[in-house]
């Protein structure tokens, strides 16, 4: 129940009353709607006058209670009117003066029949918190203990916005019996979102372990795209609505780290950026016709030591200029009605410029040019980009995308029953490494998907690369939902000057009955030449299990076996088991052995400039142990974006890599870790190690979920970049997964 009552009330009783009334029926303001007694039947007197207007508490429990009471009471007299004598009175009964006594037993003068103050903490305003403690033991090439405190916690206020925080204390030992400390570290950090302020304007404030601010044009939809740099320090945002946004950071250079254990190592120099992003006054009697933009970014780094720099500190500094418009396309004479901005309409066009300049007292400068635009027609939504990067192009501590230049096509078009797309992109180098070197590529890449009907679909796509890495890949896949569930068979070919591969796969989420959950996957492959040939197989299994109320289990294991005896296999498996109200007592377990295969794939000249490295991960396995304990309090214990006795729900989800770039995740993709994910545009948190999130205790009712680039590893980037809304029921947890695409 939320605390509404379905009884009617006079349009006055609810204002007429004292705000903190007590919770009980009261008729006293409506003494005037109470008359005599008249006709023949006592019962039918009875029912007709008696009260039925009062006033509802805003606590569903007490709202319950009084409910059942009014059922009871209201039962009683019934019975005891229906047995007395049906005999009409001889003349018209006189008005009975009224007394405030609805319920035997209590009075006008007795104590409000309220929940008292241990039941609940009523006090302050609303907050939730959670609270672990984890123990953590990894097997490797060195075996290592530790021991973590997470704290996260949300304190909603009416004025000043409302604050989230997130710390997490490390301490590390070699092992069991060693007395030697590795080290102790922390992360956190401190939010404060949605302060109001005069005008209109909006300000968000961040302390701790973040990211440095950047402007929404700085994450604009063209390939190329200025990075967010990762700081132990201070943040500041100003924003009114889409027209003006101002940010700020300052703070010592840093980086996630941790896989199982996430962390933050701190780096050595200061880093400072500042940006601002503001609408031009648009002339036009139709503000959404067309609209201009400038923004800016600038970040600077002083005795810094970053990846590439061979230990030595630098000083370095960068800026990022940009103007963009927005309106009806040059060869449209109008913009189609609809919603949105006129780029997500038929005849409408943006296009964007930028220009980036990076300059560092060990590499030099480096200058960057780029311009991206985006239109609509009827039935095709386009994308095309000119770029030109000069090579040791970097932002803050980040290497960028450089020593390149070229231009790109994307399209992509879908009717109830069709989806197409096609990419294509030509690119050479800057500055070739000798004259007989050709830094030229040409790349294609065609992807279409069919509906035969409901339960079936096909599709394919095509891949080719020529002059410099030239290959071809192919790849098909069917899905069906049948008795079996959702089904997907998949055949991947490449033809690369690396080899030849053939992939044959099915992925199945079976059809299991909620929360419980089950998805398996399971391919062969062969690779005909190139440095290990041979046969493989390839499996894994994700999952989760809830057999009684309050225990949980969840997995993701993945492995292979090839006929050269190599081998690889990665676990997560976790087991949770709610003891009591508000405590959790978890167990995961991890295994990381062997190199996983690689799903035969051929990518752009520029997809591959923004990969970062592989990193070989070393064979290791953990077992962890944590007790957590969560509360919430504020009055009436008000959930997350509601108001106080509110019903409420959860929403939890993941963040992974959608290596398949179907959107939804396989037994073979795993999570990302350390994403900030943001709820309603005011509570924030982070995914953990596995790259899940969760909000236990929200408002029944659509809330708004998104997640922050700056964390998303290059070259992946969500797939969901706007939020998007999500409908949490009584008692019940929603799920929202957020994938990340190449």
């Amino acid at each position: 129940m939320s605390g509404s009552c379905n009884s009617p009330s006079p349009p006055s009783q609810a204002k007429d009353l004292p705000k903190n009334a007590p919770a009980r029926w009261s008729t006293a303001n409506h003494a005037n709607t109470t008359k005599a007694w008249q006709g023949r039947g006592a019962s039918k007197q009875l029912s007709a006058r008696q009260p039925r207007w009062f006033v509802c508490s805003a606590d569903p429990l007490f709202t319950s209670l009084r409910l059942c009471l009014t059922a009871i009471t209201g039962g009683l007299l019934s019975t005891a009117v229906q047995s007395a004598p049906n005999t009409a009175p001889a003349q018209a009964t006189p008005a009975l003066a009224y007394v405030d006594r609805v319920i035997d037993g209590f009075s006008a003068t007795d104590e409000p029949l309220e929940l008292k103050f241990d039941d609940f903490n009523a006090s302050g305003w609303p907050r939730s918190w959670r609270v672990d403690y984890s123990l953590f033991s990894q097997k490797g090439s060195s075996d290592t203990q530790s021991k973590t405190i997470n704290f996260s916690g949300f304190l909603d206020t009416p004025n000043y916005g409302t604050f989230s925080v997130n710390s997490s204390t490390i301490e590390q030992k070699l092992d069991l019996q060693s007395t030697q400390t590795l080290g102790r570290g922390t992360t956190w950090r401190i939010d404060q979102r949605a302060i109001p302020l005069d005008g209109g304007w909006r300000a968000n404030l961040g302390a701790g372990d973040i990211n440095t601010g950047i402007v929404p044009m700085g994450r604009a939809s063209g390939r190329i795209s200025i990075p967010s740099t990762q700081i132990r320090g201070a943040t500041g945002q100003l924003a009114l609505g889409d027209i003006a946004e101002i940010n700020v950071a300052k703070g010592p250079a840093g980086l996630f780290n941790g896989l199982d254990v996430a962390g933050f190592e701190k780096l050595e120099g200061q880093l400072s950026s500042l940006g601002g992003q503001f609408r031009l006054a648009n002339s036009s009697r139709d503000p959404q016709a067309s609209r201009s933009d400038v923004a800016f970014q600038l970040i600077d780094g002083r005795a810094i030591t970053y990846s590439g720099s061979g230990g030595t500190t630098q000083n370095t500094q960068g800026l990022w200029v940009s103007s963009a418009w927005e309106g009806v396309a040059p060869w449209n004479s109008s913009l189609a009605k609809g919603f949105g901005t006129p780029s997500d309409r038929p005849g409408g066009l943006r296009v964007q410029g930028n220009i980036i300049q990076s300059s560092s007292t060990r590499e030099g400068d480096a200058l960057g040019l780029w311009a991206d635009a985006t239109w609509r027609t009827e039935r095709w939504r386009n994308a095309a980009g000119v770029y030109r990067l000069e090579p040791l192009l970097r932002w803050g501590t980040a290497a960028l995308a450089s020593d390149l230049k070229g231009v790109y096509w994307q399209a992509d078009t879908a009717t109830r029953q069709w989806q197409a797309s096609f990419s294509s992109e030509f690119s050479d180098s800057v500055q070739p490494a000798s004259p007989n070197v050709s830094g030229r590529s040409a790349f294609f890449t065609a992807n279409a998907r069919y509906r035969l009907d409901s339960r079936n679909a096909v599709g394919g796509t095509l891949s080719a690369k020529a002059l410099s890495g030239s290959g071809q890949s192919l790849s098909l896949n069917w899905d069906r939902v049948g008795d079996w569930g959702q089904t997907q068979w998949r055949g991947d070919f490449a033809h690369t000057v690396e080899g030849h591969t053939q992939r044959y796969s099915m992925d199945n989420s079976w059809p299991v009955a909620q929360p419980t959950t089950l998805g398996t996957s399971l391919a062969w492959e062969r690779t005909s030449s190139g440095s290990t040939p041979g046969t493989g197989l390839i499996w894994g299994v994700l999952g989760t299990w809830s057999p009684l109320p309050g225990w949980s289990l969840d997995s993701s294991v993945r492995g292979a076996s090839r006929s050269d005896g190599g081998a690889s296999l990665n676990a997560n498996i976790g087991l949770n088991l709610q003891v009591k109200n508000g405590w959790l007592l978890s167990l995961r377990y991890t295994e990381s052995r062997g190199k996983e295969p690689l799903q035969p794939v051929l990518v752009s000249a520029l997809t591959t400039a923004l990969q970062p490295a592989l990193v070989s991960t070393p064979a290791s396995s953990s077992l962890q142990m944590t007790l957590s304990y969560s509360g919430r309090a504020g009055r009436a214990t008000a959930p997350l974006g509601g108001l106080p006795g509110a019903a409420a729900g959860g929403l939890s989800g993941s963040v992974f890599f959608d290596a398949d770039a179907n959107g939804r995740r396989e037994a073979s993709e795993s999570g990302v870790p350390n994403i900030t994910v943001i709820l309603d545009r005011r509570y924030v948190t982070r995914t953990d190690a596995q790259g899940k999130y969760s909000f236990a205790y929200l408002a029944a009712g659509t809330h708004l979920i998104e997640i922050s680039a700056d964390n998303v590893p290059l070259p992946w980037n969500p797939l969901l970049r706007d939020p998007i809304k999500v409908d949490v029921t009584v008692r019940e947890t929603a799920t929202q997964d957020f994938a990340v695409q190449k």
